[in-house]
């Protein structure tokens, strides 16, 4: 079986707590990478996403922009709903290889690896081994150029006590993209271009 990443359960799902969903913007105040869950029946998706906005606080409204060709908006069109979760260092390969990849093609769920459970306000699946999920319902969906602009509201926010504490703390790694196949960390620019489009190396475990 190809896996990408291994996780060890660091904490238990008690240091999870609920963040209330007006805090929203500061769980995005860094503008991180973000990976995106969708769910369309019995079929799951996972996608990492830049081009997203904090739109109000009152109601908490998020906006995000997807290809239209993509897996992930179909998905949310027919369901409804999304999940927006937050990676850290950790889950770097699993960012890049579901965003050179797929959902049409690959099942990115199984491929990753990642650790997941059933959300609480929504149908796709929560990423329990990010540093935050934030559960969202399709609002409104709009025309943006070429891409559809997609308004959620926030239902539910939870986030791992390690990482955020009323505001992120200095053990919360985020992701930024840097552009091609690099990604930003601190003050070090990584180079993924390894794992490129296609290639799945069966029995292989990527850490």
């Amino acid at each position: 079986m190809f896996q990408i990443g291994r996780y060890q359960a660091r904490s238990s799902v008690t240091s999870m707590a609920n963040i209330p969903v007006k805090k929203f913007s500061q769980i995005l105040a860094t503008h991180p990478i973000i990976l995106l869950s969708s769910r369309s029946g019995r079929s799951n998706s996972i996608s990492p996403l830049t081009r997203y906005l904090p739109l109000s606080d009152d109601p908490p409204l998020i906006g995000i922009s997807l290809k239209p060709s993509s897996s992930s908006y179909h998905y949310i069109r027919e369901s409804g709903d999304f999940i927006l979760a937050v990676p850290n260092k950790t889950h770097l390969k699993v960012v890049h290889f579901c965003g050179v990849h797929t959902g049409r093609d690959t099942d990115k769920v199984f491929h990753s690896n990642l650790p997941t459970s059933r959300a609480k306000s929504v149908s796709p699946l929560l990423l329990t081994s990010c540093m935050a999920n934030i559960e969202c319902k399709v609002r409104d969906i709009f025309r943006s150029g070429n891409r559809p602009f997609i308004c959620g509201e926030i239902l539910t926010i939870t986030a791992d006590s390690y990482y955020y504490d009323q505001d992120w703390l200095p053990t919360a790694d985020l992701i930024y993209y840097n552009g091609g196949n690099t990604y930003r960390m601190r003050d070090k620019i990584i180079d993924m271009s390894p794992i490129r489009p296609g290639y799945i190396p069966p029995g292989t475990v990527i850490g």
